[in-house]
């Protein structure tokens, strides 16, 4: 009974967290796959007075932004109670109102240091400063010597910080014994070794959470300013504002002990790079969001694209294909996969189940003649620039640039040769390839600043156009820009004037082919020079969705039976589809039928299409 109890009130918390957040869609999920019961909890205050935590609401009221969800004011509390270690010395947020738990301690917490109030101390219950006393035999720990990172880290924040830092109120020299408290003290007081295993597994989230609450009142207070030489990072002595040194690489050192794999592939800051990188000024920041966005104030990368990079597909007989995780990206991923699929066939047999370091060799290859490309096109740069996220932002927000946390960290290098690019890209590739990264970001970057924003634009017929589209899906004119090496906005070949007014379409025949459901419903025509790709190799655009359909054989007729391979990075396949088509067979194509087929017979007409056995995709 016990356990069905805890089952119906944790997903009665979830439904009201979901319910309070507006996340509907997630909410209707939910509620398919755990039904909701007759133990089921409906009532917030009932649901209030289950988890005993009345007092918390009450006291969630008074702050100046409520948390709008049970689940959010219960985590905030308990990283609070974590939080309150030292009696003398606390961090608390300068805001209007103080914010008391249940247990009357601070709940809230960000980097201001401000010596406690003696008197307030004594209104303290009498478990608080029990919990206090506790905390002050803890700190004998220190005189220990200190032979892991984080005490030596605790030791170089404590130095800096008694040199450095200032209360608003009381110096520092008069607070006695200086201590940081922040959302993790336990895993800063107690040495590793004397931690039980399950705070060790958890020791880095709490730094990442401590880095994230320092970030987070940066406006605050003047932004420190670092020095790279020896690579150590150096605290900025300009103001006496508590400042704090970044101690993030040493702590890094001490992981690499335990087994936090998964935890720190999120947030490690990428190796050092060896070839010569200069950083991206905020006048090329503004411009590359403009070209992308259209501003560069407002809208940024969503989350589709920030966690997709060019990650190969383990499944067998699809090593060869790249997986996408959700919808965004697909046009460049599709784009880049049509390539390695031709690389493939041509210096590798038609091997589609390569290794991953061949895998990882195609890929680098793909990706440097694709800059080279755009790069060296007709008004390119002449210099291929190959992206690095440098983990460090190099400008601050301004009126003309708001900061993503992403843009402002970039630098690049410069490659005058393919083979240069090609190296280049080949020590950048843990990048690229980084699970859940921003490979697809930095590609992207690196690609228009290889054409160069002046020439992207003068590749388009009209100013002003984006080349992200709505809800963060890759333009068509993106799409051009990856495969051809220049940004055209139309599909059929060379120019059209329509009444003086010039239209700019594809220049030459490609190896590389387009097919798109566009076409079918005459929104738009695809000339001959990429509907008859040299590879047998095309990009499909159907429903705002890019995938790949490739033949194992160049060169194929119209008007001959064929047979066709689909691949969808998307898609989650198990295996390939074989599609034959058998052209000039007198079908009719209707709207019902599969899109991929509609595709198929712009090029071959009133083709019948045997999926071989496979359930057709609708």
């Amino acid at each position: 009974m016990m356990n069905q109890t805890v089952e119906s009130v944790t997903a009665s918390l979830f439904r009201e967290y979901l319910y309070r957040n507006n996340y509907r869609s997630t909410l209707e999920a939910l509620d398919k796959e755990v039904p909701r019961t007759n133990c089921s909890i409906t009532n917030r205050l009932e649901l209030a007075k289950v988890l005993h935590i009345l007092k918390l609401i009450k006291a969630n009221k008074h702050r100046e932004k409520p948390y709008p969800s049970m689940a959010e004011m219960i985590v905030a509390d308990l990283i609070a109670k974590a939080s309150v270690r030292n009696p003398e010395i606390c961090i608390e947020e300068r805001q209007h109102s103080a914010e008391m738990n249940s247990d009357g301690l601070v709940i809230k917490g960000t980097f201001s240091l401000t010596k406690s109030d003696p008197h307030n101390d004594k209104k303290k219950p009498t478990d608080a400063r029990a919990m206090h006393q506790q905390c002050m035999k803890d700190q004998s720990l220190n005189d220990r010597p200190m032979s892991n990172s984080f005490s030596k880290a605790r030791m170089m924040r404590n130095s800096h910080l008694k040199n450095i830092g200032k209360s608003n109120s009381t110096p520092l020299k008069e607070a006695g014994p200086l201590q940081v408290v922040g959302n993790s003290q336990k895993s800063r007081e107690i040495p590793v070794a004397t931690r039980p295993p399950s705070r060790q597994k958890n020791s880095y989230t709490e730094f990442e959470s401590l880095q994230e609450r320092s970030e987070a009142v940066v406006p605050k207070m003047p932004e420190p300013t670092f020095n790279m030489e020896n690579n150590n990072t150096k605290m900025s002595k300009t103001n006496e504002s508590l400042e704090f040194i970044d101690i993030e690489e040493d702590i890094d050192d001490e992981l690499q002990k335990l087994d936090l794999t998964s935890l720190r592939s999120r947030v490690k800051q990428p190796a050092k790079a060896t070839a010569k990188l200069e950083d991206l000024t905020v006048t090329d920041a503004i411009k590359l969001r403009e070209i992308v966005f259209g501003n560069a104030t407002s809208v940024s990368f969503n989350p589709e694209w920030e966690q997709q990079s060019f990650t190969f597909n383990d499944k067998f007989e699809l090593e060869f294909g790249l997986v996408q995780h959700k919808g965004g990206p697909c046009g460049i991923l599709a784009a880049v996969q049509a390539l390695v699929i031709k690389h493939l066939m041509a210096h590798y047999y038609g091997n589609l189940s390569p290794s991953n370091a061949e895998r990882q060799q195609v890929l680098t290859k793909v990706l440097a003649s694709i800059l080279w490309q755009a790069a060296n096109y007709d008004g390119g740069m002449k210099y291929a620039y190959v992206c690095y996220d440098s983990g460090r932002s190099k400008f601050q927000s301004s009126i003309l640039y708001r900061k993503d946390g992403i843009t402002e960290k970039l630098q690049f290098s410069r490659c005058s040769t393919l083979t240069a690019t090609e190296n280049c890209v080949q020590e950048f590739l843990p990048q690229f390839q980084s699970p859940m990264g921003k490979g697809c970001i930095l590609f992207l970057y690196s690609l228009i600043l290889s054409r160069g924003v002046d020439a992207i634009k003068a590749d388009l017929d009209e100013p002003g156009v984006a080349l992200m589209a709505n809800h963060g899906y890759c333009s068509q004119e993106l799409v051009n820009l990856c495969m051809m090496g220049y940004s055209a906005q139309n599909v059929f070949n060379d120019v059209i004037d329509l009444d003086g007014k010039i239209l700019k379409g594809i220049r030459e025949p490609r190896d590389i082919g387009l097919l798109t459901l566009y076409e079918y419903y005459k929104v738009f025509e695809v000339g001959s020079y990429l509907k008859r790709p040299s590879s047998g190799i095309w990009v499909i655009c159907s429903e705002s969705h890019y995938s790949v359909l490739f033949s194992k054989r160049s060169g194929c007729s119209p008007h001959q039976i064929t047979d066709l391979y689909y691949y969808d990075s998307l898609g989650n396949q198990e295996s390939l589809y074989k599609l034959t088509v058998y052209p000039d067979s007198g079908v009719l194509s209707s709207d019902e039928d599969p899109p991929l087929e509609l595709c198929i017979r712009t090029l071959w007409n009133s083709a019948r299409v045997d999926w071989n056995g496979s359930e057709p995709l609708l």
